[in-house]
């Protein structure tokens, strides 16, 4: 009986001393509610994660209400913007939020556009700043909270974190999941060299400001080191896909995920498919083309003006993330577009999906892309192509197609353990005790 005491009171000394080191973030993220957001996907992921290192972790968003929720170690507050100004935000700035910039856009959209770069700083996604950061100060406070992440874009996420740490001097990391004032899709709206000016006086004191600054490309890590000595460390997004051994292609398909804007538009290869289609029996009964995600409507029309081409195009605006691995199961290979500007400081996020479910990618882009073409070499995958080889690109096409009708189109087998989000959790709770 007494043993048994013993281990119970030795038991209770051992969770009060757990509890004790838990670490406590508060999280600034403007995209949570939607489960398809790659700004969700990323923090969403590694806060899992970082729940199983005795992290406790709240989750500050903005929303269409009030709400807070508390579930194993995650309180999640959801804050509701002010609606109008929301409404006509969203209402013009639609397509640019969600990256899709058209090579189509309209007179109106891109003067929408520029007054938006030019009269928004850093952005105008989040309102009524001081009630926020009111809010939030006296949550920190009241919470003991440790440690105050900011992620972005909307940048408007690190002016909030700007504020808070000059209030209350707790430890902020600011994370970039794209750049500031490179970032293609603001140079895209056509900013005056005074907006320059003023975004980049913003970049320069987020960066400047916070104690240790998190990038997902190595490209972004050396731009912004040229800005800060503060400490800047790498953490590339990853992945919680895992193949499926079962499935056997019945069709030749080839699927592309995600945005496809005018920095990342197709054309050649659109020509390529047509032709091969047009020429090649065997290839027209068994190749298929599968879009899943926001396309622009200059693409959508280059398909539908293909005559065979439209015929075998499959397209779907969404598709929940639970349903994403049954299409990439079922593909033979995966298409990536890389932004076809010189600036390559992103790696895509779909690109450590594609890895890690073992399948042949064909990449296409036009400038070297560190990051993009480092993991291609390391995981044993094809070489990018410039958007306008038709040559390699039909060369690629006409090789896999070969391996695919001899039963040789095989999966790629290999250690992805570094792409997986345990491994970079820890990573990161490196990065927060150093």
């Amino acid at each position: 009986m007494a043993l048994k005491i013993l281990n119970k009171l030795i038991k209770c000394i051992f969770n009060k001393i757990k509890i004790e080191k838990l670490k406590k973030i508060f999280l600034i993220s403007y995209y949570w509610k939607n489960d398809n957001s790659v700004g969700k996907l990323r923090w969403y992921n590694l806060i899992q994660e970082l729940k199983k290192l005795n992290y406790d972790i709240t989750v500050f968003s903005i929303g269409k209400e009030h709400n807070i929720k508390r579930k194993d170690n995650l309180t999640e507050i959801e804050w509701k913007n002010n609606r109008f100004l929301d409404f006509i935000y969203r209402k013009n700035f639609k397509n640019y939020s969600k990256g899709v910039v058209d090579s189509s856009s309209n007179l109106l959209i891109r003067f929408l556009s520029w007054i938006r770069v030019n009269f928004f700083y850093p952005d105008g996604r989040i309102f009524n700043l001081r009630k926020i950061e009111n809010f939030i100060i006296e949550y920190i406070i009241k919470n003991d909270i440790n440690l105050l992440i900011t992620t972005s874009p909307p940048h408007s996420t690190q002016l909030l974190g700007q504020r808070i740490k000059k209030k209350t001097n707790i430890e902020w990391i600011s994370d970039y999941r794209d750049p500031y004032l490179s970032w293609d899709i603001l140079l895209n709206m056509k900013p005056l060299n005074i907006s320059k000016k003023i975004h980049s006086n913003f970049q320069n004191q987020f960066l400047n400001g916070s104690d240790k600054i998190i990038v997902t490309n190595s490209e972004l890590k050396k731009e912004f080191s040229s800005l800060t000595n503060n400490q800047i460390e790498v953490i590339h997004n990853g992945s919680n896909y895992y193949p499926s051994n079962n499935f056997i292609n019945k069709k030749f398909i080839l699927s592309y995920f995600g945005l496809l804007n005018k920095l990342r538009d197709p054309k050649t290869l659109i020509d390529v498919l047509d032709d091969l289609l047009k020429t090649d029996k065997f290839f027209y009964e068994n190749f298929e083309f599968h879009l899943y995600g926001d396309i622009q409507k200059t693409t959508l029309n280059d398909i539908k003006n293909k005559k065979y081409l439209i015929q075998k195009t499959t397209i779907k605006n969404y598709m929940p993330n639970n349903k994403i691995s049954k299409e990439i199961d079922s593909s033979s290979i995966l298409l990536l577009l890389l932004n076809n500007t010189k600036i390559q400081n992103t790696t895509p996020y779909k690109l450590f999906d594609y890895l890690v479910s073992e399948k042949n990618i064909l990449t296409l882009g036009d400038y070297p892309s560190g990051d993009v073409d480092h993991l291609l070499k390391k995981y044993k995958r094809s070489k990018r192509l410039n958007y306008s080889d038709n040559e390699s690109i039909r060369g690629y096409l006409i090789k896999m197609f070969e391996l695919y009708k001899n039963k040789k189109l095989k999966n790629i087998k290999l250690d992805y353990s570094e792409l997986r989000y345990n491994h970079l959790a820890k990573k990161l709770d490196r990065i927060f005790n150093s």
